[in-house]
């Protein structure tokens, strides 16, 4: 019997602290084919944590892919969010964690990761079980976003092939403010912000609107949001109407392209870098973010980070806020 990266993964990171229960984690991430339609639909079911998963769950994503990349009935793939938002990427409460830092307590839970702990969890969970199967997939696919599109959810967002979103939409991977600005996939920032564009977010660490994300390339169409499953089923329809063959020769031939314009580098330069980048030393007075949660629980950790900023860049409250507007 196969075993899940997850479960192989108990061996270097802090095992007690990460969620692995398989029938938990089909909840929170469900899939459903729709045949008539050609499309694969995969939903996070978790609107209690603004779709925010365990990083487990996040393997579970691209098995579905994967899923539906062999199954012929299935054209396109679509990600979508129950709930308030799209989703949060992974849940902050495993963030070190699953790269080995311990729970403190005694001397070996104080220890610092060694570097393959870092690096083989990004490797093998985020990069080979997660990402890839979406930035390689030869179907087609699609991110249905509204609300928040942070962290996880960003990066399916910059790796799809289509963005459609609601006004309400805000995009940007909240890695930055624990880390700085720390290396990313930067293939898919660039490719999809330009390098100004990423720049500015990395350095700010603020999230773009729908609006402005549809100027800088990364989001197709901004549609009202009582629209947007029609306008995703539209542009499910308009897709399907091409030859399976054709469809997934297309998708083979983008890859050889983005492989030239450096797709490669990218996504091994993201679990190299973040290993680097989370061995940062820092000085007094700045922001811990291990320490912080520790101290005050992730939610009032969160809330102090971004209150910190001034409200232009702050990621917190938008969803509310622009559903009053």
């Amino acid at each position: 019997m196969k075993k899940r990266t997850a479960d192989l993964l108990n061996k270097q990171w802090t095992a007690e602290k990460m969620n692995t229960d398989a029938a938990q984690l089909a909840k929170w991430v469900r899939y459903e084919v729709d045949a008539e339609r050609q499309v694969a639909t995969i939903i996070f079911d978790r609107p209690e944590t603004l779709n925010a998963v365990p990083v487990a769950a996040l393997e579970l994503v691209g098995d579905y892919v994967r899923e539906a990349e062999v199954d012929d009935r299935v054209k396109v793939i679509v990600f979508k969010g129950e709930g308030s938002c799209f989703g949060t990427g992974a849940d902050g409460d495993e963030l070190g964690f699953y790269i080995g830092y311990g729970a403190g307590g005694d001397k070996a839970g104080k220890k610092r990761p060694a570097q393959r702990q870092r690096m083989l969890p990004d490797r093998n969970m985020l990069g080979e079980s997660f990402m890839n199967p979406v930035t390689n997939c030869l179907k087609a696919t699609i991110c249905q976003v509204h609300g928040y599109c942070y962290g996880g959810h960003m990066q399916l967002a910059l790796g799809a092939d289509i963005v459609i979103a609601s006004p309400d939409a805000t995009f940007t991977h909240p890695a930055f403010r624990y880390l700085g600005a720390a290396p990313q996939d930067m293939y898919l920032w660039i490719e999809n912000l330009g390098i100004k564009k990423m720049k500015e977010i990395i350095l700010t660490m603020r999230p773009l609107d729908a609006a402005e994300a549809e100027r800088a390339g990364l989001v197709n169409k901004v549609v009202p949001r009582d629209e947007l499953d029609q306008w995703v089923a539209d542009y499910v329809q308009a897709i399907a109407m091409m030859p399976l063959d054709g469809l997934m020769m297309g998708k083979a031939v983008m890859q050889v392209t983005m492989n030239a314009r450096g797709k490669g580098v990218g996504e091994t330069m993201c679990w190299i870098g973040h290993g680097w980048a989370t061995n940062l030393g820092l000085q007094d007075g700045e922001f811990n973010f291990l320490r912080e949660r520790a101290e005050k629980g992730l939610r009032k950790t969160l809330k102090d980070r971004d209150a910190a900023v001034a409200p232009y860049f702050r990621l917190g409250g938008r969803t509310k806020s622009q559903a009053a507007e």
